[in-house]
């Protein structure tokens, strides 16, 4: 992003004045040369220069619109945090990686000091995805050093809903089990069951989900879209946000899955779902999937829906801020496949 590099090198502002005035994944990316990423070799120059552009401008976005208790609430700070995180384990560089790590860790202890954060932990009834969004940030905030003192509370109310729920969600029963697993507790409920039940392991015995027509009702394309959504967790939770190789029950499943997240992709993009296809293709990312035929189609649906105020517009989400997401998911698949960082 050579305008904003030249502002910073011109004005010669200190960087710790510049984290106060910008939003610090803004600044860390113009320090940012690339990716890991085998795609974009398969992106042309011109449309690398598209992304670069788009990246910049929907990171400006971001950058004017942070998460807040107001703005967002508790489950949108959490994301910004795993976004932080995604974009260290993005970054070749090792400096942009550590910078990017830096402020993961900042917004998991900021998050743990949160009076709202006891109060939603302490909670009495609490739906499912609580449980599942309170396990992942007690994981993140172990893993960002921070662990909080409520984990415990934490783990034993969610073993607590998991054995009194055996009918209940498959995914977000997998997706906690897996997350209590990795926080070194025992879940519960077996794994191996709640794998068998998952979504991925019913594409790998061919009853993948529906994906109605374009002329399909609300509802039908409402049902098709959670199911995806769902499958990305599942891949999210077994590959650790993409920073871990797909284990062994995963990596057998690889043939069905990719070939079913090819026909999902073109599904989204043809829905016009920016969020979901994004999240596609972050998972598709992940596990190396095979997108060389349709990933420059799907990249430029991404581009072209682009806002000019750097967002891509409100989408369908129970989510109080009906645009965040959407930019952080879009900006991040842009950039992870083009294998090129704003200028």
């Amino acid at each position: 992003y050579t305008r904003g590099t030249q502002w910073i090198s011109e004005t010669r502002i200190n960087m710790d004045y510049l984290c106060r005035v910008l939003t610090p994944v803004v600044i860390l990316l113009f320090l940012t040369p690339a990716v890991v990423t085998n795609a974009g070799a398969d992106i042309d120059a011109a449309m690398q220069a598209q992304i670069r552009s788009a990246v910049a401008h929907g990171l400006d976005w971001i950058g004017q619109h942070p998460a807040s208790l107001q703005d967002g609430g508790l489950p949108d700070l959490l994301d910004e945090g795993v976004g932080f995180m995604m974009l260290s384990t993005l970054s070749t560089d090792p400096g942009a990686r550590e910078r990017f790590a830096a402020r993961f860790r900042e917004r998991m202890v900021s998050l743990g000091e949160m009076p709202e954060f006891a109060q939603w932990v302490m909670a009495g009834q609490k739906r499912l995805t609580d449980h599942y969004h309170l396990v992942l940030a007690a994981r993140l905030m172990r893993q960002a050093g921070s662990p909080t003192d409520l984990q415990p509370v934490i783990v034993a109310r969610a073993q607590q809903v998991l054995a009194a729920t055996p009918y209940s969600d498959p995914t977000k029963r997998l997706t906690i089990a897996l997350f209590l697993s990795q926080l070194g507790a025992e879940p519960g409920i077996s794994v191996d069951a709640a794998l068998s039940a998952s979504r991925i392991e019913h594409i790998a015995r061919g009853q993948p989900p529906a994906l109605p027509a374009a002329s399909a009702n609300p509802s039908q394309r409402l049902a098709a879209s959670l199911h995806l959504y769902a499958l990305v967790h599942e891949i999210i939770a077994l590959t650790d946000f993409g920073r871990q190789p797909p284990p062994d029950w995963l990596e057998s499943r690889l043939e069905p899955l990719n070939r079913f997240l090819l026909e999902a992709i073109a599904w989204a993009g043809r829905a016009g779902n920016v969020d979901l296809l994004s999240e596609l293709l972050l998972s598709a990312r992940f596990l190396d999937a095979p997108l060389q035929e349709i990933l420059p189609d799907a990249l430029q649906q991404l581009l072209a829906g682009q806002q000019d105020d750097g967002s891509w517009g409100a989408y369908e989400t129970h989510r109080p801020n009906k645009l965040r997401h959407a930019v952080f998911t879009a900006t991040a698949a842009l950039w992870s496949h083009a294998g090129a960082a704003p200028e």
